[in-house]
């Protein structure tokens, strides 16, 4: 094992149990002296863990676990750190990252067109004429607008170009990808896409919206060889173990030469991979019923398929109409659709669903109502994934038809305000609705949809879910906040249910898999703003400890204690007219003190000055104020938080 230090101590003593062990029963490796969070079904907090054959062995006392202790177990001392289990993401593509960083021209940093350009203009220089160059992650472009095929042509007139917007779900082409693709201002729509073109001549922008428009173009690019898709996820997953992800979905495997670069890579992962199979045209239900088949193993699973119902905001499918290029259009025809999910239902197949407008959202609970009328199965549990501005109608839908909900919180961490320009306030304050899942009983798994949302850490997945903020201050569906038990517990229990895994991943319990993670603080006990800044300190897979190499403990607080601003909780509180708001500021700095009700919407800004370093008060008169749930909100350029307060008149 590498990079020990971190955890790793001598033994100097050992303490004796009355308990009977075997040598046959020792540890490979115990973990003491810390708070360990198993999301068992009791909720159980325990002291140690011990591991062998890459299974729990035991969870318990100190004293308990080191009676499982011999002359070759690998003890660690926690030091009172927090172990929970591995972090399970249900929604992610971790080969599309690794194709993106590897194959492709990284656009993710790029903030304008003119950036775009010149970054083709570079892979251009080393490509030889005619051999096709993919760009990938361009997202929120300053100019406000997608590159069209006048923007490439300037840059390779000669080479195909083709580009994939950071959510994959829009992309850009120049003349010489469009000549290929036989592709001019007769083509007609494909159904359940969108071929821009310009409005004056008829003739194609370039500009290409959903997958079924943008396959006309990507059919004619070569496809990656499958050595290269496995090396892209064996790249990839080292990503998950510094944020301490054990176990990823990959809900979007599109084609079968991306599951066979799965399967080249399984003697490589260290990070549990499950996928599924994504059916974008009527011929992939071929390949997923006769080429492959439902597989499960400890490293990997391919459990089922995928349909994606719309895109994304820009093109979600809509009850009422949006900003974006189409509000009313399905990525599938309807009719279609029902005859091939009934053909996968009764394979026994799980099947998800892509579907992030209310429209969208009905498609797919009328899919499967569908599917089961025909042909019942008692535990399907087949997946809305995103699942964003559902009806409270529809809420009450997927309990009756017993679907597992998949969101990705973390949506709200990075694009709150882009939701919001396209669904506005009254559809996106039912912007994934856990609370109201949970209250329904619906079971909730959580991912990150990394690489479309930028960030793969699971903490801020943990934080958005509790504090419904964005990376600006915004809030987004206040209301639909859950604890960080309930979090977490999604996260991991959840997601493992989602994937028919929850007997063997998703809690620390004797017989799963030893996959856990030991974290810098106790995410239970600290302020729920401070969620955000946990590091993963190590993360086990199958009982082998991976140190993260990026941040070492005295780094962890050296950071908190450099940073040094703090909110304090206002007293009185709850109070009537007047309370104390106090802060400290560790360096000279631009403040705003903000009051936001219980939706998490501007009501007051009480303070918005340069203030010195040290510690500051200021009187807040709520006089004019009705009773009720309040927040106190405290913005600098690089730091935010909340405390909630209370008027009571």
């Amino acid at each position: 094992m590498k990079n020990l230090s971190a955890f790793l101590i001598p033994v100097f003593f050992i303490l004796f149990s009355t308990l009977a062990i075997s040598q046959n029963d020792y540890a490979d490796l115990i973990l003491v002296n810390g708070k360990i969070i198993t999301v068992d079904g009791d909720a159980s907090i325990a002291q140690a863990v011990a591991v062998k054959d890459s299974l729990i062995l035991a969870v318990g006392t100190n004293a308990e676990i080191l009676a499982y202790q011999g002359p070759e177990t690998d003890t660690r001392n926690l030091s009172g750190r927090t172990v929970t289990p591995g972090m399970i993401d249900a929604h992610l593509h971790l080969m599309y990252y690794g194709q993106a960083e590897n194959d492709y021209v990284n656009l993710r940093h790029a903030n304008t067109i003119s950036e775009v350009v010149q970054a083709l203009a570079a892979r251009v220089a080393l490509t030889p004429e005619g051999e096709w160059i993919i760009g990938d992650g361009y997202f929120k472009l300053e100019d406000m607008r997608m590159p069209t095929k006048w923007d490439l042509d300037s840059v390779s007139p000669n080479n195909p170009i083709f580009l994939n917007s950071q959510g994959g779900h829009y992309g850009s082409a120049n003349s010489e990808a469009l000549r290929i693709a036989g592709i001019d201002a007769d083509t007609p729509d494909p159904v359940g896409g969108i071929i821009q073109k310009d409005s004056v001549t008829g003739e194609p922008a370039g500009i290409f919206w959903n997958h079924p428009a943008m396959d006309l173009v990507r059919y004619y690019i070569p496809p990656l060889d499958e050595d290269d898709l496995a090396a892209d996820v064996i790249f990839a997953q080292e990503l998950c173990l510094t944020t301490g992800i054990t176990s990823y979905q990959d809900v979007n495997t599109r084609g079968r030469k991306r599951v066979m670069g799965y399967y080249k890579a399984l003697d490589s992962l260290k990070a549990r991979a499950f996928m599924l199979y994504t059916i974008e045209k009527t011929n992939d239900i071929n390949t997923s019923l006769n080429d492959l088949f439902v597989y499960k193993g400890p490293w990997l699973s391919l459990g089922g398929d995928k349909f994606l119902l719309d895109g994304q905001p820009p093109t979600s499918y809509t009850y009422e109409p949006h900003p974006g290029p189409s509000w009313d259009l399905p990525t599938w025809d309807p009719d279609t659709l029902e005859k091939v999910v009934k053909q996968l239902h009764r394979a026994g197949h799980q099947i998800a669903f892509h579907c992030m407008g209310d429209h969208a959202i009905d498609l797919a609970l009328d899919i499967i109502e569908a599917a089961q009328a025909d042909s019942f199965r008692l535990d399907h549990r087949h997946r809305l994934e995103h699942c964003m501005i559902p009806s409270s109608d529809a809420i009450v839908r997927m309990k009756e038809l017993g679907v597992v909900v998949s969101l990705q919180p973390s949506t709200i961490y990075s694009s709150a305000l882009f939701y919001l320009g396209f669904w506005g306030q009254e559809r996106a304050s039912r912007f994934m609705p856990m609370r109201s899942l949970l209250d329904r009983g619906i079971p909730v798994a959580l991912g990150t949809d990394y690489p479309t949302i930028p960030n793969i850490a699971p903490k801020y997945t943990l934080w958005t879910a509790t504090t419904r903020m964005s990376e600006t201050g915004h809030f987004l569906g206040f209301p639909e906040r859950v604890s960080i038990q309930e979090a977490l517990y999604a996260q991991t229990m959840g997601s493992a249910y989602a994937a028919f895994e929850e007997d063997i991943k998703g809690s620390i319990e004797v017989g799963k898999y030893a996959d856990m993670v030991v974290w810098s603080d106790d995410m239970y006990s600290i302020p729920v703003n401070k969620i955000k800044d946990l590091y993963v300190i190590s993360t086990i897979v199958a009982g082998i400890v991976y140190n993260n190499p990026n941040v070492g403990i005295e780094h962890y607080y050296e950071k908190n204690e450099s940073q040094g601003f703090e909110l304090k909780q206002n007293y009185p509180n709850p109070f009537s007219e007047q309370t104390n708001i106090a802060f400290e500021v560790p360096k000279p700095s631009h403040v705003q003190i903000n009051i936001l009700n219980n939706n998490g919407q501007f009501v007051k800004r009480v303070m918005d000055k340069i203030l010195h370093q040290g510690k500051h008060k200021i009187v807040f008169d709520a006089s004019q104020l009705a009773s009720g749930i309040y927040f106190i909100q405290m913005k600098t350029e690089r730091f935010t938080e909340t405390k909630e307060m209370y008027i009571v008149k």
